[in-house]
């Protein structure tokens, strides 16, 4: 709850300052009805809230709101900085007087601040349809038996939904299978914010239609939990073929460990505790290769300590759009990559689908391939 009133007041009062900038500036172009602009501004930022509000009450399914909430989401964030760094510049301007003319007329910083704004929601909403693959070659220094080498595709983040639809989905197995992993591994927030809507439209169904030699394994991730509907989203990807595990392991033949760490947000959302490492693997042979997932890389030095070889997660997508990443990197040790701390490696990705907008500025969607030798 007070996330949600944090974010309501922070949301608020960037609209705020976006709506009278724009229409200071709209002033200078174009004669406008004062109560009309400010009725249409509302509307379109209450969108987020307003389409999510309808579709969990049952009144409507909203789902042009929902997609004009979450581009409206990318316009507040980064017209707030374009308009901040005019508006510094501008106090800057009155002290120095170092600005041309032409960049002194209000109406010209408005078609800067717009064709801007436009450039990277075009670039970014491009972006974040073309995904790559992230390859990493590494090494375990230990035995496994029967197995010299194995292929793992990691996916994270795919925020099944509304944005990333069932012809995503569709690319997706296309992709997977053409890797032909011998494991497939989903480090958490598979489905995004309602999966009775994921359900209803088959969104999760092209997932059945991969094959790995040892099997799709899968853990929650917190959108998940924050959508009250965990149950839910275990059975959907059970139905398809994918194993999830929730503070649970399992094997691959005698050789290999898979743990599944339940994502910290299931204290606060499930009112559900989560075990801690050491009690989760209290049966498992440490002398074999130990893999994790985790959703979030907030608990990498238990790991380490654990004496497990590799750990994937996801969850921080790179910060999604510039410049976040700047904060992902300040809050996590690792926030996209490879780690590596004596015999504990760490892989994180930024994902293959988006959250809100589906924009990514400053990083790519990806599908990361890890090849791994056993020696």
């Amino acid at each position: 709850m007070g996330f949600l009133i944090t974010f309501a007041i922070v949301y608020g009062l960037a609209n705020v300052y976006n709506g009278n900038r724009f229409f200071y500036w709209l002033k200078t172009v174009v004669a406008v009805p004062s109560i009309l602009y400010w009725f249409v501004f509302i509307l379109v930022a209450a969108a987020p809230i307003l389409s999510r509000i309808l579709a969990r009450s049952g009144i409507a399914k909203a789902e042009n709101l929902f997609i004009i909430g979450d581009w409206w989401l990318a316009i507040t964030y980064w017209s707030v900085l374009l308009w901040l760094i005019v508006d510094i510049t501008k106090f800057i301007d009155k002290r120095l007087n170092f600005l041309p003319a032409i960049a002194k007329d209000m109406t010209n910083q408005g078609y800067i601040v717009i064709l801007i704004l436009l450039g990277m929601l075009a670039y970014g909403a491009w972006n974040a349809l073309s995904p790559v693959i992230t390859r990493y070659d590494m090494s375990i220094n230990k035995k496994a038996e029967g197995i010299d080498n194995i292929k793992i595709v990691l996916v994270s983040d795919i925020h099944m939904g509304r944005v990333v639809g069932i012809d995503r989905m569709e690319r997706l197995a296309k992709s997977l299978n053409e890797l032909n992993p011998d494991i497939v591994l989903y480090a958490g927030d598979q489905i995004d914010d309602d999966a009775v809507y994921v359900a209803n439209n088959k969104i999760a169904e092209p997932l059945r239609n991969i094959k790995p030699r040892f099997g799709s394994y899968a853990v929650l991730g917190n959108h998940e939990y924050i959508s009250g509907q965990p149950g839910l989203a275990v059975s959907l990807l059970e139905n398809n073929g994918i194993t999830v595990l929730q503070d649970q392991w399992t094997t691959i033949g005698d050789a290999i460990y898979i743990i599944g760490r339940d994502d910290l947000s299931a204290v606060r959302y499930a009112a559900s505790g989560t075990k801690t490492l050491a009690n989760i693997m209290q049966d498992i042979d440490k002398k074999k290769i130990i893999i994790v997932m985790d959703h979030q890389p907030s608990r990498i030095n238990e790991a380490a300590q654990q004496g497990v070889d590799l750990q994937v997660s996801g969850h921080t997508h790179k910060g999604q759009f510039f410049p976040n990443n700047l904060i992902t990197k300040r809050i996590y040790e690792q926030d996209w990559g490879y780690l590596k701390k004596d015999a504990y490696q760490l892989i994180v990705s930024c994902g293959y689908g988006t959250w809100g907008p589906p924009i990514r500025v400053g990083n790519r969607p990806e599908i990361v391939e890890i090849n791994i030798t056993f020696e």
